[in-house]
């Protein structure tokens, strides 16, 4: 895990369980293990004995645990949990006896079988029937055990076909098959299992899980068991452990344990953030997507899918005029065709560079609107040009052409089409930097809002200076922008003709208008990566035309997730309804019950 992510201990308050008296198997007490590091690499015994000689070996220390505490009582599951290299594994061989910790106890009471680093001790030439019996020497059987439960062994390995093969021709999930088949032919009182879920091919991993269930139910198997695998601890453990960076992060009932570490776990960000979510998912109910009508998704496979359902999910039935079609290859169109679709109250759907998808051509049969207008046909003139113009009820057909123009002449080639057709709502007007492309996005649902048009560049003094130029030619009384940079340009060229300010781009609407909306608030959740962007090309007319706000959030960054939920928790008394937007890119199940938790 990053450095930046908190190690410091998380406690879930709990009401007190009920006195538990089942013995204790496990315990270790304030353990640290240190391990001593050269600071210089040497590449032989010469090298090594020199530096020694010189006084110039030096040595780091390095923490692999430091002051660990857990009990285990006969009879649970309990899982051990972390991001790789975070001293799982190095506390499973203090457990087992293999290592002596640096400080602190541990102390085991009961025989233990360890499945830890499965296949060592096993000699490559000699064959699996040979390794058995000597893997079963070095686990302390007999030779009259193993012949008593030699067939067993092998019938759980399913090595019949290979027994007297020399395990170097083996493959890794055969040679542990048969270490797992040894280490459990006996039952012990304990059983430490380290990764051995990983290994073999699914239905070999289902034998084994179930062999362990055999353990625990039938036999009362004391069960310790690191997993990379968040839903296998779940599942299988009554109680777990999160360490990370060797120290203790959080430790309690298992569900609890792995939906914190679901939500945490790999995730970057500020300790004061890791708090705030870290209290958000122990107080977040088992809320599920549907549940209530308060919050679902809208998911598709592809941009235009999405689009086409964000059109259908807002619009329904309402007829449809104007319809406003969108080459999905840069984020200029998306922008524009924002604008102009929210100057229209119109709907606005992402079409391939190829061809009418076929969801398109049923929307377009559908609701047959009378103009249709096309950004970027410059990428697909030939099926633009022909599958519109074969439309049987003639719609008028407008064609903006990206190809060849500046970002800046694109933009102001809409901006004064639509001047000459009178359809801006009032006179404003939206300076995108084109580099800024989260802050297009978040912003396309207040373009559409508004119905104001955007100029959009590289951000530099030369776009500063042009944009400055339209507003005082064209008299435009407001002036938004989505960058603090670029609006620090602007104020310095300003000659006072307008009024200049920086958009809220997180959000539509400010609280005046969530309180004055004519329908309930929804807030619209959607992951942000870069290849995400064209998946929410329709969120400004989705959005925008919903009385919603629109909320970018950084999945494996811990401070836009905590600022997200601190934006809705302080408006949750208008929103009524939150919409996850997935497309290439999705929400996993705790993300979507923290913030759905935002309603309840």
């Amino acid at each position: 895990m990053p450095e930046n992510v908190n190690t410091s201990e998380l406690v879930i308050d709990q009401a007190e369980e009920a006195e538990d008296n089942r013995p204790v198997m496990i315990k270790v007490d304030h353990v640290s293990m240190s391990f001593n590091m050269a600071s210089e690499q040497m590449n032989n015994l010469k090298e090594y004995a020199v530096a020694i000689a010189k006084r110039k070996l030096f040595f780091e220390e390095f923490k692999a645990l430091d002051d660990v505490s857990f009990e285990v009582r006969k009879g649970d599951v309990f899982g051990i949990m972390g991001t790789n290299g975070s001293g799982k594994s190095t506390m499973l061989k203090i457990i087992a006896g293999v290592l002596e910790p640096t400080k602190g106890t541990c102390q085991v009471n009961g025989n233990i079988a360890p499945l830890i680093e499965l296949g060592a001790g096993f000699d490559m030439d000699l064959s699996a029937r040979e390794n058995i019996y000597l893997n079963g020497a070095l686990l302390g059987y007999s030779k009259q055990f193993i012949d008593e439960n030699f067939d067993a062994i092998v019938e759980f390995a399913e090595v019949e076909k290979f027994l007297d093969m020399p395990l170097k021709n083996y493959s890794s999930g055969m040679v542990a098959r048969i270490a797992f088949a040894i280490a459990t032919v006996i039952v012990p009182e304990i059983l430490v299992v380290d990764e051995v879920l990983s290994v073999g091919d699914f239905m070999f991993q289902k034998k084994c899980e179930d062999r362990i269930t055999e353990l625990i139910e039938q036999h009362g198997v004391t069960v310790l068991i690191v997993s990379h695998n968040n839903d296998q601890i779940a599942r299988l453990c009554n109680k777990a452990i999160w360490i990370e960076k060797g120290h203790e992060r959080l430790q309690g009932d298992a569900g609890v344990v792995c939906r914190i570490y679901g939500g945490l776990g790999g995730r970057v960000g500020s300790a004061s953030s890791e708090q705030r979510v870290f209290d958000a998912l122990c107080k977040t109910s088992e809320v599920r997507e549907g549940e209530g009508g308060h919050f679902r998704s809208i998911s598709s496979s592809s941009p235009t899918g999405l689009s086409v359902k964000m059109v259908a999910d807002c619009w329904g039935d309402k007829p449809m005029d104007r319809l406003i079609l969108v080459v999905n290859n840069t984020h200029l169109n998306a922008v524009v065709g924002n604008s102009v679709a929210g100057a229209y109250n119109a709907p606005l759907v992402s079409v391939g560079a190829d061809d009418v998808d076929d969801s398109v051509g049923r929307l377009l049969y559908e609701k047959r609107p009378r103009s249709i207008i096309v950004f970027d046909v410059g990428a697909c003139a030939d099926w633009a040009s022909r599958e519109l113009s074969a439309l049987p009820w003639d719609p008028e057909v407008k064609f903006f052409a990206a190809a060849g123009s500046t970002a800046f002449d694109y933009s102001l080639e809409v901006f004064e089409w639509g001047l000459s057709k009178g359809i801006w709502r009032e006179s404003s007007i939206a300076l995108i930097p084109f580099e800024c492309v989260p802050e297009s996005l978040v912003s396309l649902p207040f373009l559409y809002a508004e119905g104001i048009p955007a100029l959009i560049d590289e951000g530099n003094r030369g776009f500063v200076d042009n944009s400055l130029q339209v507003v005082r030619d064209k008299h435009i009384s407001g002036v938004f922008c989505v960058d603090q940079d670029f609006l620090s340009l602007l104020n310095e060229g300003n000659a006072g003709q307008a009024d200049i300010a920086l958009a809220d781009a997180a959000f539509v609407f400010d609280q005046a208008r969530i309180d004055s909306a004519d329908r309930d608030v929804l807030a619209v959740l959607a992951p942000y990566v870069p290849s995400q962007w064209p998946y929410l090309l329709s969120s400004g007319c989705y959005v925008g035309g919903s009385s919603g706000m629109l909320l970018l959030l950084d999945q494996v960054n811990l401070d836009s997730i905590a600022s997200g939920l601190d934006f809705l928790d302080k408006r949750r008394e208008s929103i009524n309804e939150i919409i996850y937007i997935d497309g290439s890119v999705s929400f996993d199940e705790v993300d979507k019950e923290m913030f759905s938790a935002m309603l309840v």
